[in-house]
């Protein structure tokens, strides 16, 4: 395989397609999808973030591997696995577009009306907010990344460069 495959990064707003795309990729890499959200939050569902020593260490045993698909809106958390991932995609959509495919999919892991309402005012608020979890601080993530990288700015970017990598791992 393509060595720059062997560990992708994937970040993005809510409702980017991060956890989609990681999905097709595992599945064309043979490797497991790793959502951020799973190691962020406490099982059970988006009202208790997990503690930050406990977060900080899972990631990093989840990058330990040869190969992975880690996605997820958390820089501060992806960015403890930068420096051993080989590509780091960005899915950099409009904020219209995501805040369409979070109404879509609706709530989900048991949110509550409340933390549905806190998402679609997260997700509004992404290239506003001035956190590692935002578009500057993916901005400032992706600037640095020293390997290949991809800035993807619609489904249709997202979809073809998706062929691309499917061509190639054939190949």
């Amino acid at each position: 395989m393509d060595a720059r495959f062997e560990r992708i990064l994937i970040l993005g707003n809510s409702g980017s397609g991060k956890s989609w795309l990681a999905g097709r990729l595992s599945a064309l890499l043979g490797c497991r999808p790793v959502d951020l959200d799973a190691i962020h939050w406490e099982p059970g569902g988006y009202d208790r973030p997990r503690e930050k020593d406990d977060a900080t260490a899972t990631v990093r045993r989840e990058a330990e591997g040869s190969k992975w698909v880690i996605e997820g809106v958390y820089g501060w958390l992806a960015a403890e696995v930068v420096q051993r991932a080989t590509l780091m995609v960005w899915l950099d959509l409009p904020v219209a577009d995501c805040l369409a495919a979070v109404e879509r999919r609706g709530p989900r892991g048991g949110a509550t009306a409340a933390s549905f309402a806190a998402l679609l005012a997260w997700t509004a608020a992404y290239p506003d907010r001035r956190t590692s979890s935002s578009r500057s601080g993916h901005g400032r993530l992706f600037d640095a990344f020293p390997a290949g990288r991809h800035r993807l700015r619609s489904r249709f970017d997202v979809e073809r460069w998706l062929d691309g990598v499917a061509h190639d791992v054939a190949s």
